[in-house]
């Protein structure tokens, strides 16, 4: 298996222009996401997926070529936003809709929905680690549809420390920058997306040999 961990801390320091423009880009979708619908419902849920997902996409497939190719630059990132952003909204609105119908079975008191509320929320947090694969997956692969999410999922299954361990870190990052300092919230996106991307390849060469 071949460990692309070394080039993800590499990036961190060698690609700091790119980790800084990333942190940015993601920060102010987010931004606008919290601007236009506050606070965890269906819809900031849903609107996160069609503002961030884009970008986020387009954050992945540069730390992707930074990882297997040594390949960065924010001129790279900004060709990525642009090629990728339909990509990006087609992974991310697949564990958007379903988080935000658990979150509209969750809101309505009624035994009558505990199960959809259970088995929403069970494929959400499935698909919200599936994710971590799936971006990578989708931009720099080119896999779609059924066969993506199929190999996201059976990554999870293989490896799932590594989304748990991308969504902790970035977890961490946001209680640093709402308890400390928020310039840390401009300077964990980078970060996470090259670790993701480190993580993604690691397991998927595994899984081929």
């Amino acid at each position: 298996m071949t460990n692309h961990l070394p080039a993800a801390f590499k990036a961190l320091w060698h690609e700091l222009p790119l980790v800084a423009a990333s942190g940015v880009l993601v920060c102010t979708a987010t931004a606008v996401v919290v601007l236009l619908s506050p606070g965890i419902s269906p819809l900031s849920v849903l609107l996160g997926a069609i503002v961030i997902s884009p970008v986020w996409a387009g954050v992945i497939a540069t730390t992707d070529a930074v990882v297997l190719k040594d390949r960065g630059g924010v001129p790279q990132l900004l060709r990525n936003l642009w090629k990728n952003s339909a990509a990006g909204l087609e992974v991310g609105i697949v564990p958007g809709l379903v988080v935000a119908v658990a979150l509209v079975n969750w809101h309505v008191i009624s035994p009558v929905f505990a199960v959809p509320f259970a088995i929403s929320g069970c494929a959400g947090v499935l698909l919200l680690l599936a994710s971590c694969y799936a971006f990578s997956l989708r931009v720099t692969s080119g896999l779609r549809g059924k066969r993506l999410w199929f190999t996201a999922l059976h990554l999870v299954a293989r490896a799932p420390m590594v989304p748990l361990g991308v969504l902790a870190l970035a977890f961490v990052a946001l209680l640093l920058g709402t308890s400390v300092t928020a310039s840390l919230l401009l300077l964990a996106p980078g970060p996470v997306a090259l670790f993701a991307s480190a993580g993604t390849w690691m397991e998927k060469d595994a899984l081929h040999r």
